[in-house]
């Protein structure tokens, strides 16, 4: 058994050197110099290649596109995309953009036949198995309530923080801070008038 799966995972390595070393200069084609999509963050990345960066975002099921600082090796895995959310897509020197269907999905190994759910990602273990874990606490969503006015830094991944507030039509009482709990849920001191508590459904 443990040799069936060794070989397994030999083979899931040899799939992944067929499949993405023609398809990756094609890929890095694509990147975008001098970009950045903002305050759509799911997590943050240190000392990571940007190579590193798109397969964190391809195990993440709602991750659609990757900034990356080359100077700091800072990564940024975002919710949205820079058709989704153009706005948001601005040019700032230093950074690079690019789009997560831009890349095979192959560079994620064990994981690229994991199916997890919105808001979970896949996570390699040993002898080429992978498993899926929670990734995030949703986009927080609610008619009396905007995240147009997060903040730089701000995400939606475990322990991560987000600022909102009330639409102007609504009094607000409270930061309207957000903190992604472990168990994939917000909490928060965030009240808009007639609301009993922020409804911070994932989505």
């Amino acid at each position: 058994m443990q040799n069936f799966k060794y070989l397994k995972s030999l083979f899931t390595v040899f799939n992944i050197i067929l499949c993405c070393n023609g398809s990756l200069k094609e890929s890095y084609s694509t990147l975008q110099f001098g970009y950045r999509l903002y305050q759509r963050m799911i997590e943050s990345y240190l000392n990571y290649s940007i190579l590193d960066c798109v397969e964190e975002c391809l195990r993440t099921t709602r991750c659609q596109s990757v900034n990356y600082y080359k100077g700091a090796n800072f990564c940024e895995n975002n919710f949205e995309s820079n058709t989704t959310e153009p706005e948001m897509y601005r040019e700032d020197s230093g950074w690079i953009y690019t789009d997560i269907k831009n890349w095979d999905k192959g560079l994620t190994g064990s994981c690229s036949e994991q199916s997890c759910s919105i808001n979970e990602k896949c996570i390699h273990q040993s002898l080429g198995n992978s498993k899926c874990v929670l990734s995030d606490c949703g986009i927080p969503t609610n008619m009396r309530n905007t995240t147009w006015n997060v903040k730089d830094g701000d995400g939606i991944g475990i322990y991560k923080e987000m600022h909102i507030k009330c639409h102007e039509s609504y009094e607000q009482r409270g930061s309207g801070r957000l903190l992604c709990l472990e168990k994939g849920t917000w909490k928060s001191d965030l009240v808009c008038k007639g609301d009993s508590m922020v409804n911070t459904g994932n989505r």
